[in-house]
């Protein structure tokens, strides 16, 4: 809308085209006579109309509107209600975005105006937009009329994300790199003629489904746990559903930033599927997975044994939720016996036909399996009781443990031992041991203390057993500690009690190795006091316990008494300021030395070792008068006793003590320098013939004192005595007061050339007087010395007229007191009368010089034609006088009376007055930097002209001209900018020079020239420039913000043409102010500049685990900036190779580039924009290489060495391969080939798992490293032979057979026994591991049988090792 107020006019002679910032084009006619003029006072535009509002100051006036360039009709403007003289014009049926000319007419007088309007653009129809998850497809149709651009705006939440100019043409554009899951604000904006119309719409980009969705049991029952990876882009939330045939969902709704879920109270055995659903908006993304829960257990699972003794019967429950099937096993030991599958509707099942044997425990085991996943294997055991062991007897015994020993029962079979330790009635440990151990050993025991140890066979759940006594031996005291306490005979013994059990402690004390006394306490006790000790003597304690006869080693603790203190102490300074002599009494018992401490209040001043031989030491270079304290330590090893005494050294004298009178006659002070070192007081005495006058006592920190009511003139003697404690030092000096003055000193008769002077005798002592005549302070002739009876005196010679003063001054001693008096003689008239002109035009200055003598004043006449125009007095100082207001250049007659008592003397001349003085001058610059404009108004008076004078700062003449009677102005050219100069204009009259008048004024300085940017960084700015032309005082520098808020200032000398300024914030534009100064004018040049944008911090650019793409992040640096621009280079730092580049907005802070080579290293740089500059920051990142395919093992020696080889991946970058192995033993690596590894050293029997990543990066290229996923398999070697094996014949119907352990893994022993002859199978068995006997029986006698044992780890076997041997005869 837009109110012009702009009155229409006929037009008659020109016409005036205003352009208006509304696009309105007004023609105004001008004229003479205003009839109905108007006046446009608003304009609305819509896409199809225009519709006016005009005012008229004419009366009954009527308006049409037309547009000129358009076949529309006429319009007729319609009058308003409300007032008359408004009119609202409506043209319509126009064309949107097009320019029309508007024709407005009176129908009433023909008044005509123009006006120019455009119509507002048609917006865009049919917008559409398709989403996928990170970008939006728009099209559209142009509207009608005409169409200048198209602009596409994409807001999200936080701002603008995309604003982009489309040519009017276009219908379509497909926006990409956003955010998934976001919600976007389209606006087409269609523009023409600098006008605008908009249509808009909300869309949203469909979120990211989550990835790496994983469902696991966790090797649980009734819980699932699914767990995701967080996708990118915006979620407002993620929908969990969990399902399963049959049941109803379960869902559960969870926040965005959520990576897992649990669900609980599920059925065992039952597959499940998951299902996660990312949801932002309407808008969803999802992601399956399946699982199965694990199985159930059975429960109420036993075992018994049936009648026949070769069977056993297991029984159970059936689990809950589903399965399909069981799995029954029974064991062995770790052997298994039998392993079948039932059915589901089974509940027990036998084991017979095995071959079990009575007193061996057996162990049966139910498994549940559900569609491939198996639960969890419920055991029962049962079995044969066994005989219990013999022999059972205490092998050792120490403080805390106790071993037992025994022999296996014969005959029997076991599965182990558990040994049980019991104190009274309470378990204090147990312990299972294998079948073939024989001894137990508890540990970590009580000592002392009484334990019965009980040993139980056992064998399944059935066992025998028998007991023995034992006792630990008593554990020795702890942290024995002897301590003096300070006493210096005895010491404090202290233990602490050791756990277990003890009857009484025994105390021994030694010294010098011999006993010297022994203490038996209670066991309770823990502590004793030993005395009747020698003072300072080493003692060693030893401490026992016992324990129902048995004793514990010794604690050993050793100490010392205090030693005695001296006695006796004595300390003398010798009447010596910096001496004290200390000696004692040797102290009592064993000594190594004394220690003697001299301390200043807390500060040690010396420290001196004396011998125990020799009681006495010295101090020197003490303080005087100061207070010390004296320590002495008698020191035996690290004890000491201290005796602390204290003694003061002799106070030092003052020193240059002093007595003045300040000048008074009744007064004496005392002042001296501080005595050096400690001192209490003062004590100040003041005599005069030996007789004490008056004392004082003054503080230690004054060092002054004063007198009074002496008696003037006299000579005094002073006594100053410095105390510190009962000492004192003292030292005298004389004084003496000041002498009064005489009384009643008056004048007598006088005459021109003399005085007399008479007075009283003065106070006191006095030892003679002195009268002197002083003329302005200044002595006349030599003083007179008259007898202290004298009582006058004549003063003779003088001059007349003058005033004199007489002095009279009482001596005593070398002071004086004096007193005085003025005279005066009669004065004499002036000389050397002149009147001339004065400084102003106006005035006449009369002077003259005084006659011979003192005046009392002067009284001056001023006449002219014969006629006394004033008089006036002057005092008798004064010997000018200035007459103001006369005429200028006119001739005056002066008369001078001299007054001097009651005589006058006369003295006439005659002047002329100068003439006046131009007013109003001025120098002006006219803000001009060469040239100054002098200005004046004319002087009152008579005056023949002028004489101007241009001077410089420096005082010197740079022009001089005269100027005629009547000239107020002058210009001065060609000068220095910036220069200050002076303007003297004098009026001359009669060959007399008036007063100058002057005037000061400055030329402006030049500003600067060539102002730049000389370096900017991230926080300063440099700018240069070349120096005013001219003169300049300095330069005020100002650096001001895009807000013209300052930001900095600085002050620089005239020569300086550089300069900087620091701490800016990066990327920042700001404006450089140079003012040139001089004085008080100035003039300024400014430049735009802007510092560098700071790089992003924390630029990291990853990988992961992925093979194809590298994310950038960063966050931003400090300041401002535009955007960013990500380039992605093809190698390591030097590169120039760009594969790729993208240009991103100023609130970015990551970037994702795909399609990558894997395993190749990478260089990003992120530029940072700020304006035109730039700052950069790079990083190197690498892709993830491939992994190895087509994993192998093959063998190449007999058990102990393997080839590993694998195929390199087919595509990308890489260096070497990574091969891990656990279990971690030392193994020999070689590597023939890049792609294969020999393994050498690997322990027989022993699974390894291997694990292999492709290696990119690092080495002698460089760079960051990569590793890719990994690839795992395993391997098991086979089990090394048996050790030392030998079988031989126990009866004719018998074999046994030993072996020890193998240098291997492995998990059992398979034997087969053949009859040599016929190579008849006759055992074949399957051994526990720890198996290293093997008994044969029901043999035929006098056959010879091949017994071959294999270990076996995991179904390897390693060979065979072969026994013959032959069974006895049968001799019954």
């Amino acid at each position: 809308m837009y109110k012009p107020t702009i009155k229409m006019l006929k037009c008659n002679v020109f016409c005036l085209t205003l352009c208006v910032a509304s696009g309105i084009l007004l023609c105004v006619s001008a004229a003479e006579d205003q009839k109905c003029s108007m006046n446009v006072t608003e304009a609305n535009t819509s896409m199809e109309s225009i519709t006016l509002r005009l005012t008229t100051a004419g009366q009954e006036c009527n308006f049409t509107v037309l547009s000129v360039d358009s076949s529309s009709v006429v319009t007729h403007c319609v009058k308003e209600l409300e007032e008359n003289s408004t009119f609202q014009c409506q043209v319509v049926s126009l064309e949107p975005g097009t320019w029309y000319i508007l024709e407005i007419s009176s129908t009433t007088d023909q008044q005509r105006a123009n006006v120019t309007l455009q119509t507002s653009p048609s917006t865009v129809r049919g917008l559409q937009v398709s989403e996928t998850s990170d970008s939006l497809g728009v099209s559209w149709q142009p509207g009608p009329g005409r169409t200048e651009r198209f602009r596409l705006l994409l807001t999200d939440r936080v701002g603008v994300v995309k604003n982009l100019t489309l040519e009017s043409t276009a219908k379509d554009y497909t926006v990409t790199d956003l955010v998934p899951g976001r919600v976007y604000n389209i606006t087409m904006v269609t523009e023409a003629g600098g006008r605008q119309s908009t249509t808009s719409r909300q869309i949203q980009t469909v979120p990211y489904a989550v990835s790496n969705l994983k469902l696991e049991n966790n090797n649980t029952q009734d819980s699932l746990r699914a767990s995701w990876s967080q996708p990118q882009g915006d979620v407002d939330s993620i929908v969990v559903t969990l399902s399963s045939s049959g049941t109803p969902p379960l869902e559960k709704t969870l926040s965005s930033d959520t990576t897992k879920a649990l669900f609980h109270q599920l059925t065992p055995g039952r597959t499940y599927q998951v299902s996660v659903a990312t949801k932002s908006g309407e808008l969803s993304n999802q992601s399956t997975a399946s699982a199965n829960t694990v199985p159930g257990k059975v429960s109420q699972l036993s075992m018994v044994a049936l009648d026949d003794s070769n069977s056993l019967k297991v029984m159970w429950a059936p689990p809950g939720g589903d399965w399909d099937k069981y799995r029954v096993l029974l064991l062995n030991g770790t052997q298994t016996l039998d392993n079948r599958t039932v059915e589901k509707g089974v509940v027990e099942y036998t084991f017979s036909g095995l071959g079990l044997v009575p007193g061996r425990t057996y162990r049966a085991g139910v498994m549940v399996e559900s569609t491939g996943e198996q639960g969890t294997v419920e055991y029962c055991h049962r079995g044969i009781a066994p005989k219990p062991v013999s022999e059972l007897h205490i092998r050792h015994a120490d403080e805390t443990s106790l071993s037992a020993l025994w022999s296996h029962a014969p005959n029997s079979a076991r599965d182990g031992y558990a040994v049980e330790l019991r104190h009274g009635n309470a378990t204090v440990a147990t312990r299972d041991l294998t079948r073939d151990m024989r001894e137990c050993t508890f540990n970590v025991l009580m000592p002392g203390r009484v334990f019965t140890i009980t040993v139980t066979t056992k064998s399944g759940e059935l066992n025998s057993s028998v007991s023995v006594l034992g006792r630990t031996v008593p554990m020795e005291v702890r942290r024995v500690h002897l301590s003096n306490q300070g006493h210096v005979d005895s010491l404090q013994a202290s233990w602490e009690l050791p756990p277990g059990d003890l009857d009484y402690c025994s105390l021994e004390v030694l010294h010098n190795n011999q006993a010297v006394q022994n203490h038996t306490v209670p066991a309770n006790t823990t502590s004793l006091q030993l005395r009747d000790l020698r003072p300072g003597a080493s003692y060693r304690l030893l401490v026992s316990t016992v324990s129902g006869g048995m004793v514990s080693r010794q604690a050993v603790a050793e100490g010392r008494t205090v030693p005695a203190a001296v006695g006796e102490v004595t300390i003398s300074n010798n009447g010596r300021p910096d001496f004290l002599g200390v000696s004692w009494q040797p102290a009592l018992g064993d000594v190594d030395s004394y220690l003697v401490l001299l301390k200043d209040r807390d500060r040690t001043v010396h420290n001196l070792v004396v011998s125990k031989a020799s009681p006495e030491c010295v101090f020197n270079s003490l303080k005087s008068g100061r207070l010390y304290t004296v320590s002495i330590a008698t020191r035996s090893g690290s004890f000491q006793n201290n005796t602390v005494v204290t003694a003061r050294t002799q106070p030092s004298s003052v020193q240059n003590p002093n007595a003045i009178h300040s000048a008074r006659d009744d007064f004496l002070k005392v002042y001296w320098r501080h005595a050096s070192g400690d001192l209490d007081r003062y004590e100040v005495v003041i005599k005069y013939n030996n007789t004490v006058v008056q004392n004082q006592t003054v503080a230690r920190s004054q060092n002054d004192c004063v007198f009074s009511s002496l008696v003037p003139g006299r000579l005094y003697t002073v006594t100053v005595s410095t105390w510190s404690g009962e000492y004192q030092s003292t030292v005298s000096t004389d004084g003496r007061t000041f002498p009064s003055a005489v009384r009643s000193l008056a004048l007598g008769d006088s005459g021109t050339g003399d005085l007399v002077v008479t007075w009283s005798p003065a106070l006191g002592d006095v030892d003679h007087y002195e009268v002197q005549i002083l003329f302005n302070d200044t002595r006349v002739y030599p003083p007179v010395t008259l007898g202290n009876e004298a009582r006058d005196h004549r003063l003779a010679s003088l001059t007349p007229g003058r005033l004199y003063k007489i002095v009279v001054s009482t001596f005593s001693g070398p002071n004086q007191r004096p007193q005085f008096i003025e005279g005066r003689t009669v004065p004499s008239q002036v000389r050397n009368l002149h009147a001339r002109p004065g400084d102003q035009a106006a005035s006449l200055r009369v002077f003259w010089t005084p006659g011979d003598g003192d005046v009392d004043m002067y009284t001056v006449s001023l006449s002219q034609g014969g006629h006394l125009l004033e008089t006036r007095p002057v005092p008798k100082h004064v010997t000018e006088l200035d007459f103001q207001g006369l005429v200028p250049g006119q001739l005056y007659w002066v008369e001078v009376q001299s007054l001097s008592g009651i005589l006058v003397n006369h003295s006439t001349t005659t002047g002329r007055t100068v003439p006046s003085t131009v007013t109003a001058l001025q120098a002006d610059s006219d803000h001009t930097t060469h040239s100054l404009t002098v200005t004046w108004e004319t002087p009152v008076g008579v005056y023949e002209g002028y004489k101007i004078q241009l001077l410089d700062d420096g005082r010197d003449l740079v022009s001089n001209i005269s100027m005629p009677q009547g000239s107020t102005r002058h210009l001065f050219d060609q000068l220095t900018p910036g220069k200050w100069y002076r303007v003297r204009v004098v009026s001359v009259s009669g060959g007399i020079y008036g007063k100058e008048a002057v005037a000061e004024g400055q030329t402006r300085p030049a500003a600067v020239n060539g102002l730049t940017v000389m370096t900017a960084n991230t926080s300063g700015l440099s700018f240069v420039w070349r120096p005013s032309e001219g003169y300049v005082d300095g330069y005020d520098l100002f650096l001001y913000n895009v807000d013209e808020t300052l930001r900095g200032r600085q002050t620089a000398e005239a020569g300086t043409q550089t300069c900087t300024f620091s701490g800016l914030v990066p990327g920042t534009l700001y404006k450089m102010e140079v003012v040139s100064r001089s004085r008080g004018m100035s003039s300024d040049s400014s430049i735009l500049a802007r510092t560098v944008p700071a790089p992003v911090r924390s630029l990291h650019v990853q990988g992961g685990k992925r093979t194809d793409r590298l994310s950038i992040s960063w966050l931003p640096g400090a300041g401002e900036w535009s955007g960013y621009q990500v380039v992605l280079y093809g190698g390591l730092e030097g590169s120039t190779t760009t594969l790729a580049a993208q240009e991103l907005g100023m609130e970015q802070r990551e970037h994702l580039f795909q399609g990558l080579v894997p395993g190749r290293v990478y260089r990003a740089e992120v530029v940072t924009h700020s304006g035109e500059l730039t700052n950069t920051a790079s990083a190197k990142g690498r892709t993830a290489p491939e992994p190895p395919s087509m994993v192998s093992f093959r063998d190449i020696s007999a058990n102990s060495s393997v080839e590993l080889t694998w195929d390199g991946p087919a595509s990308g970058d890489y260096d070497t391969f990574d091969l891990q192995w656990a279990p971690r033993d030392s193994l020999s690596i070689t590597a023939p080939q890049p792609t294969s590894r020999i393994l050498d050293g690997m322990f027989p029997g022993r699974l390894y798992n291997f694990t292999i990543r492709t290696v990119s990066g690092g080495g002698a290229k460089g760079g960051p490293i990569a590793n890719s996923q990994p690839i795992q398999r395993s391997l098991r070697t086979n089990p090394s032979r048996l050790q030392n094996m030998h079988c031989f014949p126990q009866s004719s119907s018998s074999i046994s057979c030993s072996w020890t352990f193998p240098d291997s893994h492995w998990d059992s022993y398979t034997v087969e026994v053949r009859q040599q002859d016929s190579w008849e199978l006759v055992y074949a068995l399957r051994l526990a591991r720890d198996s290293t006997l093997l008994s044969l029986e029901n043999l035929q006698p006098y056959r010879r049988y091949n017994v071959a044992v294999r270990v076996a780890s995991a179904g390897l076997s390693s060979p065979a090792v072969e026994e013959n041997v032959v069974t006895m005869i049968d001799r019954e």
